[in-house]
């Protein structure tokens, strides 16, 4: 990676890639200008005012696929990043990213015969829908805490099926190799993850009010808004669609979190907020749904379902950083916690040196029998919690739990306060269990617990990653069908930049080919035309190539945008 990387988390560096910008094709090239010029031409008239001067501004051109270094370099001045990303990846991932103010964007691009949408990421959605309203602060604002809220929130493992089920669906309907029996599979196997999941977890509704906001959001009024959702900008169909009455257009509330959404399919419905404040406003309505913000008994239930690494935050200032297995003796009054795999000890966010590996199968929760708090407790007390001089330290709490052993350690910070108690020769009891031998115990005075929420609070938790040496697109083997057409894409290109001239030269021999090889493609023919019509040529070849797209409207039965094209061209070329 170059200098100009942005500063990625260490533990997500391994989701970034680097763009190969030398293996979009004139194919490639020629969907993005397609899709982006009827697009803006639409866009700057319906979306929000940021749009018009967003693209430009952040690295965005309506002629060329953006480089995302550049992307990168422009959205700096407005406190953002860019990185490149191989397609989906793992919504939490995504999330911390747009968090931390980066911009992950998928590079690949759609392919020509799915022109008007795509439910797989690509660089059309993700740098012309999402950018170009980036320079609202207050907007950008809302993404930011969309971000930082959306890893927080709890997940069921039941949602990571519909995810892969999600992922799979998308990439086979981008495939135009992939067979209706290959489709409707992945259709079967989406259905199946979704009746598998027995209610919508926090994440599913933080997602769905992000659905309805970021990806296919509208602003003002239900009669007279604009469009911000990056879904609608970067679709050349339902940023005209959307308007139609047969889309009901709703008043945005925290319900809309509530809504579920089809991401293959366009949307019956619409929300519309007043303003991009009342956006924030509106998504403080859904926080207070969350975990992290209701504390207590159903934080702790949803910690335990997830089964997905946790912080469980204690009165000490404590939290705790590990995937949650069990509590008891009660959810109402946690006494003692078992954890799956790692735990670490964070004080007021950050991981404490000497609580990064804490060696304890159970944390013990709450305070001592006598209502004290451990984490006060001075020398003197500690002392007079061993019985005999040279006996082991006996710890009784609350809940019926006790510890003893021989305490070898102490360590409090620079307020004296006890952060942990290093003890050997342990025997611990739990009421309802065996009584355990442990040859070490830490125990950490947590404290009573407080809430809790997804993922680690402290970054560091996580291992380092390093920047992934994968470029995209990958590079492609096309058949030789394909490379014939792609030859004649370039000639036209070329013939193009040369002046009319060579134009009158070379495209009634290219236009002859693709009649002879190729009938039924349509956006090669549309190039041409908008190259002669913009150039003031008529004459028989301008006749020839708008007939055989007339033709060719009828024959895909409108489902290719053909007479969206000339439609574009009659309105912006003549």
């Amino acid at each position: 990676m170059s200098d100009s990387t942005p500063s990625v988390p260490a533990h997500l560096r391994g989701w970034v890639v680097e763009q190969d910008y030398s293996q979009y094709n004139e194919v490639d090239q020629a969907v993005w200008r397609f899709v982006l010029l009827q697009t803006y031409s639409r866009l700057v008239d319906t979306a929000h005012r940021a749009y018009r001067d967003g693209l430009a501004a952040t690295g965005i051109s309506v002629e060329r696929i953006p480089s995302i270094k550049e992307m990168n370099d422009k959205l700096s001045v407005f406190g953002w990043s860019a990185v490149c990303v191989d397609g989906f990846i793992p919504p939490r991932a995504f999330q911390e990213l747009q968090g931390s103010g980066i911009l992950p964007i998928a590079a690949d691009i759609r392919t020509r015969e799915h022109l008007v949408y795509t439910p797989a990421p690509d660089i059309i959605h993700e740098a012309a829908g999402h950018a170009p309203i980036l320079p609202d602060p207050v907007y950008s604002a809302y993404l930011r805490r969309s971000g930082e809220l959306g890893r927080q929130a709890f997940t069921l493992p039941e949602d990571d099926r519909v995810f892969r089920a999600i992922y799979l669906l998308s990439e086979v309907k981008e495939d135009p190799s992939k067979s209706p029996d290959e489709v409707a599979q992945a259709e079967l196997e989406l259905q199946a993850a979704l009746a598998s999941v027995p209610f919508a977890s926090e994440a599913t509704r933080l997602s769905r009010f992000y659905w309805w906001t970021a990806e296919y959001g509208l602003v003002g009024r239900l009669d007279d808004y604009k469009i911000y959702g990056a879904g609608l900008l970067s679709s050349l169909w339902e940023s005209y669609s959307c308007h139609a009455p047969s889309v009901r257009k709703l008043p945005l509330d925290e319900h809309s979190a509530d809504v579920a959404y089809d991401i293959t399919r366009p949307q019956p419905q619409l929300f519309v907020v007043p303003s991009f404040e009342v956006l924030h406003d509106t998504l403080d309505r859904v926080t207070r749904t969350l975990a992290v913000h209701i504390g207590g008994e159903v934080a702790l239930t949803r910690a335990l379902r997830s089964r997905a690494l946790a912080t469980l935050q204690f009165s000490s200032g404590a939290s705790a950083i590990g995937a949650l297995a069990d509590v008891g003796p009660s959810l109402r009054e946690p006494g003692w916690m078992d954890f799956e795999g790692r735990v670490a000890i964070a004080y007021y966010g950050v991981i404490d040196p000497a609580c990064e590996q804490v060696d304890a199968p159970t944390l013990l929760v709450g305070r001592l029998a006598d209502g004290a708090d451990l984490e006060r407790a001075s020398d003197s007390a500690l002392d007079q919690l061993r019985p005999t001089a040279g006996g082991r330290h006996r710890f009784a709490f609350s809940t019926g739990a006790t510890l003893q052993g021989r305490l070898e350690r102490s360590v409090r910070d620079v307020h004296g306060r006890l952060r942990r108690l290093d003890l050997s020769d342990v025997r611990l009891e739990i009421p309802g269990r065996r009584p355990r031998a442990l040859p070490r115990y830490a125990l950490i005075p947590l404290g009573e617990f407080v809430t809790a929420h997804a993922g680690a609070v402290d970054p560091r938790y996580h291992p380092d990653t390093t920047f992934s040496s994968t470029r995209v697109p990958k590079a492609r083997r096309l058949p030789n069908r394909e490379k014939q057409l792609l030859a004649f894409y370039e000639s036209a290109r070329t013939a193009h930049r040369a002046g009319l001239e060579q134009m009158d030269l070379e495209f009634p021999r290219i236009g002859s080919l693709i009649e002879r090889d190729y009938p039924d493609e349509w956006l090669l023919r549309w190039n041409m035309l908008e190259s002669l019509l913009k150039a003031g040529r008529g004459g028989p070849l301008t006749s020839s190539l708008r007939a055989a797209l007339e033709r060719l409207e009828l024959q895909f039965d409108h489902r290719q945008p053909i007479a969206s094209g000339l439609r574009y061209l009659a309105d912006r070329v003549g």
